[in-house]
């Protein structure tokens, strides 16, 4: 008896030793990453086995990533919405640690699968975890292709550029910035698109101008960074509140211009002026309000100021060319975009074409002799700060936060060595918040302004990808990274085809589908070509920015099914357009059963091999939260503006409804989506904003 209860006590300590959370680490790793499929390739085995070591190292300890390895080790817990108990019963274990590769498998399918969202957002959160930690850091490696993310340190030592004495100051004792030679006129909250051309052109027109930007300040040229996930707000992580959507931000001085692709539509396109057509006909703004002769004159000041070009046709790379060509054989009217970026070989940055509002505005307004803008980085905005009793502008609180580790980051450039961690306060006689359609209407609420539609309404330009293999190299990075679109749906379907351009990690995140899967991809990355459906989505009152329980910003947000109608139009007609420029086969990031051929109980990649299949992906495609991968860098909309407080938070001038003293100037303030890709239209209402301010 004795010998008995000595050996089941040593079978239970072994089972407990199976579940710690490094055992169900390893597990994991080994069902989205494939590493026992590789077994016969040493080199390949030991970069996986390296990973593994260090995310373990890296992460083990994180409360968050305990949280997501926790409900493994009793599967009991995901109950009867993802069909756990059958497999439970059949393989008579609860505990993932325990099950063998094949078993996991068909775990992790029931949580991809699963009818309740909850378990489906664990499994795609855990996946995306795996996939960006392994192949972020083996992407070169595993293809041959490099990236060139940053510049030599030399570069960088040799090319900060040199700010002149600040003329900030710190108040210890009153926990307070301030100028040293007098009061601040503007506190421009946000150094995007719109922040910038406020803080150049107000200073410019004779305003002390202070502006506060939560991300960090890069020195020109040090990064590609387009490819940083450090400079995106969340770390390029964040998604609405179910997870459906991945939702990108810019988080650095220049805003979203630092790290997007910069693709250019005018003001005064003909989808943008329907939008604004469409506001004036409301009664959101007035007959002479934003007129196409204000925003033409503004948008010239723009191109000129930032360095908009036009393209030909000599710059379409073997990527862009797929959707030219196969929109071409659609009987459709590809086009070229403007960029914000250097002609090819005239970038004088050695690993980047970009020109940003960081480069183009910021700096210059900071080397400016005569009225030198001050910036402050690394610095979150929380909340405006008002006279008691009235809503009258006296500042801001703002928390310090730490900077971007690395040779190409520009900490504390004032010399004010401000703590991570600390709150101060600025006061200023007028706050315009241009934080963005997240960053604004989180501060309003945060400050509770009286304003029930602050937040609401929100669009997205929801987008997903086409990935389609070819039988030559494609090498999407090479040359002028995108250059073609398709809007010839724009206005009567509400979508647009955009070439876009991603580095291989991105391939691997697609691959919707087992882990030998997402490998192939990476290794087939060469061979991969790839545009996006941009859906123009439409307004509703429920899909929204709140405030957590810790007072962060979250986005409610659902596709409408009129939406979803249009939407799988777009993805099937991108399709058709993929086969006709000469694809083998096209991928979708998808794990749904669109062909309505899984029957394995395993998870199977959504691979087409022939044009007629878009039929099945117009019918089928459902976008179903967290089984199907959609996007967006263009929310828009929350602090929408208009006649009245009713239904706007800010009027036409760009004021707070009730307030003094605050104005909110960003994508936010667009009372629908604006109608394309948004940047240069906000780089335009900023400067008609700016422009009256000083005159």
């Amino acid at each position: 008896m004795i010998r008995l209860l000595a050996i089941l006590c040593a079978l239970t300590f072994a089972v407990q030793a199976q579940d710690t959370p490094q055992a169900v680490h390893e597990a994991l790793f080994a069902s989205y990453i494939p590493i026992d499929d590789v077994k016969d390739k040493p080199e390949l085995s030991a970069m996986f086995t390296a990973a593994r070591n260090q995310i373990w190292i890296a992460a083990g300890d994180a409360p968050a990533f305990q949280a997501l390895l926790a409900p493994f080790t009793d599967l009991r817990q995901f109950g009867d919405a993802c069909g756990m108990p059958e497999l439970i019963k059949t393989t008579g274990k609860s505990s993932f640690v325990q099950l063998n590769s094949t078993q996991r498998a068909s775990a992790l399918y029931l949580l991809h699968t699963c009818r309740a969202n909850d378990p489906r957002r664990l499994a795609m959160q855990l996946r995306n975890f795996y996939l960006s930690r392994t192949y972020g850091a083996l992407q070169e490696p595993l293809t041959g292709v490099k990236l060139n993310l940053y510049a030599t340190d030399g570069y960088i030592a040799g090319h900060r550029p040199q700010l002149p004495a600040t003329r900030l100051r710190y108040d210890a004792a009153k926990k307070e910035v301030a100028l040293k030679d007098g009061e601040i006129d503007y506190l421009v909250v946000g150094s995007g698109p719109a922040g910038s051309v406020l803080a150049h052109e107000l200073r410019r027109g004779g305003k002390r101008v202070v502006l506060v930007e939560r991300g960090s300040f890069t020195v020109p040229g040090a990064m590609e960074t387009r490819l940083i996930d450090e400079l995106k707000e969340s770390n390029g992580t964040r998604t609405s509140a179910d997870g459906s959507i991945f939702i990108k931000n810019g988080m650095a001085v220049g805003g979203g211009t630092l790290v997007n692709v910069d693709l250019c539509f005018a003001p005064t396109l003909p989808t943008v002026q329907f939008k604004v057509d469409q506001w004036r006909a409301a009664g959101r703004i007035g007959a002479n309000d934003f007129t196409k002769a204000e925003l033409a004159k503004a948008y010239d000041w723009v191109k000129a100021a930032i360095g908009t070009r036009e393209l030909s046709e000599s710059e379409i790379n073997t990527n862009n060319h797929k959707l030219w060509d196969g929109a071409l054989l659609s009987n459709l009217h590809p086009k070229l975009y403007d960029l914000n970026t250097y002609a090819p070989g005239k970038s004088p940055y050695p690993v980047t074409d970009k020109r940003s509002a960081s480069t183009e505005l910021v700096i210059k307004a900071l080397i400016d002799r005569d009225n030198p803008l001050s910036l402050l980085p690394d610095a979150e905005v929380r909340r405006v700060l008002f006279d008691e009793g009235t809503w009258k502008v006296r500042g801001v609180e703002l928390k310090m936060r730490a900077a971007v580790a690395g040779p190409g980051i520009l900490a504390d450039p004032n010399g004010l060595n401000l703590p991570a961690g600390e709150m101060l306060t600025i006061r200023a006689r007028h706050v315009v918040l241009s934080a963005g359609a997240l960053g604004s209407p989180a501060i309003l609420l945060r400050s509770k302004v009286p304003n029930d539609q602050i937040g609401r309404g929100a669009v997205m330009h929801a987008s997903m990808p086409v990935l389609g293999k070819f039988d030559e190299n494609v090498d999407v990075l090479s040359g002028t990274q995108a250059s073609v679109f398709v809007d010839d749906y724009l206005i009567s379907r509400g979508y647009a085809l955009e070439s876009m351009s991603a580095e291989p990690l991105y391939g691997a995140i697609m691959a919707m589908g087992p882990a030998k899967y997402s490998l192939d991809m990476i290794q087939m990355y060469r061979k991969l070509g790839g545009f996006g459906v941009m859906l123009i989505d439409t307004p509703s009152p429920d899909n929204r920015v709140v405030l957590d329980k810790d007072g962060e910003p979250t986005v409610q947000y659902t596709l409408s099914e009129s939406d979803k109608v249009r939407f799988r139009r777009g993805v099937a007609q991108a399709v058709e357009i993929m086969f006709r420029a000469g694809a083998k086969e096209v991928f979708l990031p998808t794990n749904e059963d669109i062909l309505g051929r899984n029957t394995t109980g395993r998870l199977e990649p959504l691979v087409l091999t022939e044009s007629r299949q878009a039929a099945a992906v117009e019918k089928n495609l459902q976008f179903i939260p967290n089984r199907s991968i959609v996007t967006s860098a263009h929310l828009q909309a929350t602090n929408k503006l208009g006649a009245s407080a009713a239904d706007s938070v800010v009027s036409k001038d760009f004021k707070v409804w009730g307030t003094e003293g605050l104005y909110v100037v960003d994508g936010s303030v667009f009372p629908t989506s604006i109608g394309a890709n948004p940047m240069q239209s906000i780089y335009t209402f900023a400067k008609i904003f700016a422009d009256k301010q000083v005159h």
